[in-house]
């Protein structure tokens, strides 16, 4: 069985004892905030049932790890514990938790901590020190997974699972728990898996068709002009034809599927024009520099993802829009151009 989603998020200052609702205004010892928590140790999951007897209706499931508050002992012998646990309220057999100062020694081993943005934008540093190396940035309200607590300096997974360094000032540290799953929860998540999996073969179904269209051979480019602005308009008319093609990254043919810089390159290529086969040497090397105001259809877009150095590269076609090989999932899109921070606009044929 797949294991509960996390679904609570409570600071890193509040205990388990407070994360399930235990704190009154009256001071508690460690003791007695913990007598009422209760941590799931099962195989797979365990069945909440409306009453303490083996007979009656599930209500929900509580999979090995996840934390439930107890309301109270129940069943003829007290080996039933009414508990809750999220939206599931119900009752489970004593056997399969462990509790109070039990449950508290080991519950650090069934919280996740996270980090939330609370700057507009935060840089991620390779090492622990505002001089070191700028790697990538978090957005406002972007959460990811963290490592470790380094006191002014928080370790982090971001993007693509990759570790790096923020500053602990601009975030708040955040925890999730694992909590019971209701019958209806369990449903709806079951469709969303089934509706998902429907999109998928669709997606699929989809490519296939659109690379069976791909075989068909394409409209050689139209070298014939009289002017720049006509250049241009061919340039982006051959460039449409290959929408929704694949993206592969390091591809050789805009016919089979290339990458981003590949993409803009070849088709250069096709007109005469030589460019660099990378993001970074078509940013340094091609074109000359204009401003994002003075951009015509041709034009090549430049932007950074670690806000360093160029990562992706596009073809701009107008009225604030650009066609480009956008990632594996999306192949060749048309998108706005001011999805990311441009960072160059580089004219390559004026």
């Amino acid at each position: 069985m797949i294991k509960g989603l996390l679904t609570s998020i409570v600071l890193i200052g509040l205990r388990a004892g407070m994360l399930l609702g235990l704190v009154s205004d009256e001071p508690v010892s460690t003791t007695e905030e913990y007598v009422n928590l209760a941590i799931a140790q099962v195989d797979k999951y365990v069945n909440v049932r409306k009453e303490p007897n083996t007979d009656c209706e599930i209500v929900g499931r509580m999979y090995n790890g996840s934390v439930a508050q107890i309301l109270a002992t129940a069943g003829e012998d007290s080996d039933w514990l009414q508990v809750v646990s999220g939206n599931v309220e119900g009752y489970i057999k004593e056997e399969y938790f462990i509790c109070g100062e039990e449950a508290l020694q080991v519950i650090d081993e069934y919280v996740t901590r996270y980090v939330l943005v609370e700057a507009d934008r935060l840089n991620v540093r390779k090492e622990p020190d505002v001089q070191s190396k700028k790697i990538s940035y978090l957005n406002h309200d972007e959460k990811v997974k963290l490592l470790e607590d380094c006191g002014d300096w928080c370790k982090v997974l971001y993007a693509d699972e990759k570790e790096g360094y923020v500053s602990a000032e601009y975030v708040m540290i955040v925890e999730e728990y694992v909590y019971a799953k209701s019958i209806e929860e369990e449903r709806a998540e079951q469709k969303a898996r089934e509706e998902a999996l429907a999109r998928q073969k669709a997606l699929e179904a989809e490519k296939q068709q659109s690379a069976e269209q791909n075989e068909e051979p394409k409209a050689e480019p139209n070298t014939e002009y009289a002017t720049n602005d006509e250049l241009r308009q061919n340039i982006v008319d051959y460039a449409m034809q290959y929408l929704g093609n694949v993206y592969i990254n390091g591809g050789k043919s805009l016919e089979t599927g290339t990458d981003c810089s590949g993409f803009t390159c070849f088709i250069y290529r096709d007109f005469g024009y030589s460019l660099s086969r990378t993001p970074s040497g078509q940013y340094s090397s091609d074109g000359r520099n204009i401003d994002y105001a003075d951009a015509k259809p041709g034009d090549i877009l430049c932007y950074s993802s670690n806000g360093t150095s160029c990562t992706h590269v596009a073809l701009y076609i107008g009225n604030g829009e650009i066609i480009h090989a956008a990632n594996s999932r999306k192949g060749v899109i048309i998108g706005k151009a001011e999805y990311s921070p441009i960072i160059a606009v580089k004219n390559i044929i004026d």
